[in-house]
């Protein structure tokens, strides 16, 4: 630890007895010496490593599909399982039927039965605004899905909100030998027209027996197509997509889509079958007129449950291993933790004012040439290790007294800067010694290393919502309305490590601290 006097404590002296003796006695003069205050920065050594995520809770409208590797960390693979909801009450359209006492018809289906079945990804094209892919936008993948099965159905509910953990074992919930289909891609759709759509697509053919299996089940059982919950149960347990070919593109879906196909009569006003004019190469003149179109069945949507999953290669932990630098990696990768000498601070500080502390982490400019290497994550969080699963459950916001983000500031000083945790520091101190007190004899090494671990200090990438409050003057002000884990692509290298030489740290972060001491 390191103590500066400030300037202005020896100013102050020397007005002090500069004064004139007539002046009249107020402030310094008339103050006990034991009140008087000064204040000084003391900077601590804090030491940083490198953490496995293991998980992440991802709450999210975006499911992620794909695998990417680069130099830094190896691959990543991200799959998904969705479940499907209904428009309420949803009915198949009728099939066609022809009164002739009333010369008039009926429905429009020619025929009961699925012309053709297809889920379809949907995501978006990459824009300046809006990005809907990352990596090579022509790397030949492949995407294969599977229906979920029963076991699913039996977990779904019963155990809390664990599907939302990236680290969920996909591989209950379905039969890697029995994909309903499969395709290839590349994550730049070519058969989309560049000035048409705003979104890129995959279209994945079934079996068109699952359709007709669906549109049976709508006529006998309308009940089972209510709303999401009913056809989960009843009818779709939902899907899993993977992709199990290709490597270099991460694709951010938006929905999952099932669409069926089936043909139709073009009627007139009455309802009636109209007759050919012309023979063409769908039926002669004379017989009647059909059409084929697809219907919008079902899809996946913020209210029904998604889940995603990301599994990492080993090459992640040389970065955990390596001692003189500290990363941050998404999605779900590694992040930075911070051990706090918070005993060396209350010993040091524990009867004076904590006023301020600054808390800087500068990282690497990345010199890698790599096309497609990751940017930084924009922003990240501080937390406590054993407030972080709380806090992303339930949604909670950063209350900058145990919670912090900040913005990268690439321009200037290439750091995350925390410009004053003294909340937390005073927090986590007082925390610290109730439960040594009421542990009194019973506080022993491993309460302490318990203590310490869970009171580390990580930093997490995250997005943060911000909603920008209009006043009546003109003015704005920024308001966080929401805070989750970031799932894209992003990594930075940080000053720091736990390596040492000679019993002290080799890259220590520094933690300015600002206090106030009375009495001198």
């Amino acid at each position: 630890m390191k103590l500066k006097f400030p300037g202005f404590a020896l100013s102050a002296l020397l007005i002090l007895f500069s004064c004139d003796d007539t002046t009249d006695k107020i402030g310094w003069e008339i103050m006990p010496m034991e009140d008087m205050a000064a204040s000084y920065t003391a900077t601590f050594d804090v030491m940083s490593e490198t953490v496995r995520a293991d998980s992440v809770y991802a709450r999210t409208q975006t499911a992620y599909l794909g695998r990417f590797s680069d130099p830094e960390f190896g691959y990543y693979d991200a799959s998904f399982m969705t479940e499907m909801t209904t428009p309420e009450n949803y009915k198949f359209p009728a099939v066609y039927k022809y009164d002739a006492n009333t010369k008039t018809g009926s429905g429009t289906m020619a025929g009961d039965s699925c012309v053709s079945i297809f889920l379809r990804v949907s995501y978006s094209k990459n824009t300046s605004s809006v990005k809907g892919f990352f990596g090579d936008s022509i790397t030949a993948c492949r995407v294969s899905a599977y229906e979920l099965n029963d076991q699913w159905l039996a977990d779904r509910k019963s155990n809390g909100r664990f599907y939302r953990y990236t680290n969920i074992d996909v591989n209950k919930y379905y039969d890697k030998n029995k994909p309903i289909g499969s395709t290839a891609y590349t994550a730049h759709d070519y058969s989309v027209s560049s000035s048409s759509s705003s979104e890129n697509y995959i279209d994945i053919k079934l079996d068109k027996e699952m359709g007709n299996k669906i549109l049976k089940m709508n006529r006998e059982h309308p009940e089972y197509f209510a709303d999401g919950e009913t056809l989960t149960k009843n009818v779709i347990p939902g899907y899993y997509l993977e992709s199990d070919y290709g490597d270099g593109t991460i694709i951010y879906v938006n929905r999952l889509i099932l669409y069926m196909g089936f043909n139709f009569y073009a009627t007139d006003s009455l309802g009636v079958a109209v007759k050919k004019k012309v023979t063409d190469e769908k039926g002669a003149a004379g017989t009647d007129s059909t059409y084929y179109a697809v219907e919008y069945i079902f899809s996946s949507t913020p209210e029904v449950i998604q889940a995603n999953k990301f599994t990492h290669s080993d090459k992640l932990q040389e970065k955990i291993d390596d001692p003189d630098n500290t990363y941050i990696k998404s999605p779900a990768g590694v992040f930075t933790a911070l051990t706090v000498p918070y005993d060396e601070i209350y010993q040091s500080l524990g009867n004076d004012t904590l006023n301020a502390v600054k808390l800087s982490l500068t990282n690497y400019v990345d010199a890698s040439t790599y096309k497609y290497a990751m940017d930084k994550p924009s922003k990240v969080l501080l937390i406590r290790k054993k407030d972080m699963k709380e806090f992303f459950e339930n949604n909670s916001l950063p209350n900058n007294t145990t919670s912090f983000y900040v913005q990268h500031n690439a321009t200037e000083t290439n750091k995350y800067v925390f410009k004053n945790i003294a909340n937390l520091i005073k927090i986590t101190m007082a925390e610290k010694q109730k439960e040594k007190e009421k542990a009194g004899s019973a506080w022993n090494s491993q309460r302490e290393a318990n203590w310490v671990e869970e009171n580390k200090l990580l930093v997490i990438p995250v997005v943060v919502d911000i909603y920008s409050q209009q006043s009546s003057y003109g003015s704005s002000t920024d308001i966080v309305v929401g805070t989750t884990h970031d799932l894209k692509p992003c990594y930075a290298r940080l000053v720091g490590g736990k390596g040492t030489t000679n019993g002290k740290l080799n890259n220590p972060i520094k933690l300015e601290v600002t206090y106030t001491r009375f009495g001198e």
